[in-house]
């Protein structure tokens, strides 16, 4: 068991070191305290616009590099627009694709139909300095045309962007760049960990569905393996009942948005809960442990399967399956 345990927390940290090696690199060309190169753009006006001639106008110049597709970018939009109607005689945001894919008719169209007001318009060759390793991408220039500050990732909770604006237009800014901020990258995270955390689950219960004395090829099969797993607690139709919870949940909250189907959802989320806490306190007994163990199998699903699975407790019967005396 001391081996498994090993190659569990290996696999664990190399996903971990594999997401944070991401999540560190921030070479985009430019840094904060550095002076930010001039350049111009096309805008979906007809006009252009320059750095420079900006920064005579305004104290702070927020360069955000987007692309149409991007989902986090969409999610960030209104507050940026929000922030934008509050400090426009100070600030303007300048929003640019740079998605070589994007043409001009896109971005033009996007500004419409997310009721856009700031400058928009597209990189193309004019930001070819930067390097750019995800959408969005936002930079602080000041108003001495210097690095203020660099997000890579979505500003993310109500009032993240507008308290950055607020710091650089305060009277007691002291002019000095505030660290970058790098998003981790989801993406990378989901590779790497969420492949690991299901065949944890799949060698937990098959070694469970073993002990138990039932074939351990049901763990290969998602709804087969909860049946048999609640089968091992329950006899009858709760265990059916059980394992077919989850499904109706994500069709209740997916298949419609109202209101009746997403508290429809909640009350069958929590239904779900409670009768896996009480699967789980049933099968840490069932096995010789206590209730510490049930709730390590309730909260932490595959982890806590795969240890009851390696350790070398012995299936002993539950109330429900045991035989008779």
């Amino acid at each position: 068991m001391k081996k498994l345990l090993a190659v569990l927390m290996t696999v664990l940290m190399l996903a971990a070191l594999g997401c944070t090696a991401f999540a560190a690199s921030d070479d985009i060309g430019v840094k904060p305290g550095e002076a930010f190169p001039d350049f111009t753009v096309s805008l979906t006006e007809g006009g252009t616009a320059t750095l420079s001639e900006l920064l005579k106008e305004k104290d702070l110049v927020v360069l955000n590099i987007f692309a149409s597709w991007c989902g986090p970018c969409e999610v960030e939009f209104p507050e940026m627009e929000k922030s934008y109607q509050a400090h426009s005689d100070r600030m303007v945001i300048l929003s640019l694709s740079g998605d070589p894919a994007d043409t001009m008719q896109i971005i033009s169209d996007y500004k419409v139909s997310h009721k856009l007001s700031f400058p928009m318009g597209l990189a193309g060759n004019a930001l070819d300095f930067l390097n750019i390793s995800g959408f969005p991408t936002t930079i602080f220039i000041t108003k001495d045309g210097t690095v203020g500050f660099i997000k890579v990732g979505a500003f993310v909770g109500e009032g993240a962007f507008e308290e950055k604006v607020a710091t650089f237009l305060s009277d007691s800014y002291d002019g000095n760049p505030l660290p970058s901020e790098i998003a981790s990258s989801h993406q990378i995270y989901l590779l790497l960990v969420i492949p690991v955390i299901g065949l944890l689950l799949v060698i937990g219960r098959w070694l469970i569905l073993r002990k138990a004395g039932k074939p351990g090829w049901h763990s290969l099969i998602p709804f087969l393996s909860s049946y048999q797993e609640y089968a091992i607690c329950w006899k009858g139709s709760i265990g059916l009942v059980a394992s077919l919870l989850p499904l109706a949940s994500g069709v209740g909250l997916y298949g419609s948005h109202a209101n009746w189907a997403l508290l429809a959802s909640v009350a069958i989320g929590i239904a779900y809960f409670v009768l896996r806490l009480i699967e789980s306190l049933k099968l840490a007994k069932a096995f010789g442990k206590g209730a510490g163990v049930g709730i390590l199998l309730t909260l932490f699903q595959s982890i806590g399967r795969f240890i009851l699975g390696v350790s070398k407790a012995k299936y002993q019967g539950t109330e429900s399956t045991a035989p008779a005396a």
